[in-house]
């Protein structure tokens, strides 16, 4: 469970910095850090410290820190100040509001896959290969 917040922290970050995800592509290593990287060539490594908090490094220098409160939602803190808070409804599906006015819906289909659909219209689709490593498009 753990491995699973990771990655879609990842996946949510990621969606969060460059509001566009295509062909990210991540994987977890033996330590549950999760690795992500883009055609762009951003990249992304995060890792959960024993309070739960989720801390979060990107190849271009900038960083993000995610925690949980009682209530079950995620609250992000950006180094360059902006933030976001996503909650899960009762039927799985998380909403993510920005701090610039966006804001995303992440739900998963019958198959697996997750389906996020950003508030300026754009979407994407992402899916776990045979090794276990999703990939985004």
């Amino acid at each position: 469970m753990k491995a699973n917040i990771s990655l879609v922290v990842a996946v949510a970050s990621m969606v969060f910095v460059t509001s566009a995800i295509a062909q990210t592509r991540c994987s977890t290593d033996a330590f549950g850090n999760t690795n992500c990287s883009g055609p762009n060539g951003q990249s992304s490594r995060s890792s959960t410290d024993a309070f739960g908090n989720t801390n979060i490094q990107r190849s271009d220098g900038t960083s993000a820190r995610v925690s949980r409160d009682a209530f079950g939602n995620t609250n992000r803190q950006e180094s360059d100040g902006r933030s976001s808070r996503s909650s899960t409804d009762a039927f799985g599906n998380t909403n993510q509001q920005n701090s610039d006015g966006s804001s995303a819906r992440m739900s998963r289909d019958a198959f697996g896959n997750t389906n996020i659909q950003r508030s300026n219209g754009s979407s994407s689709r992402c899916s776990r290969d045979a090794f276990g490593n999703m990939n985004c498009n």
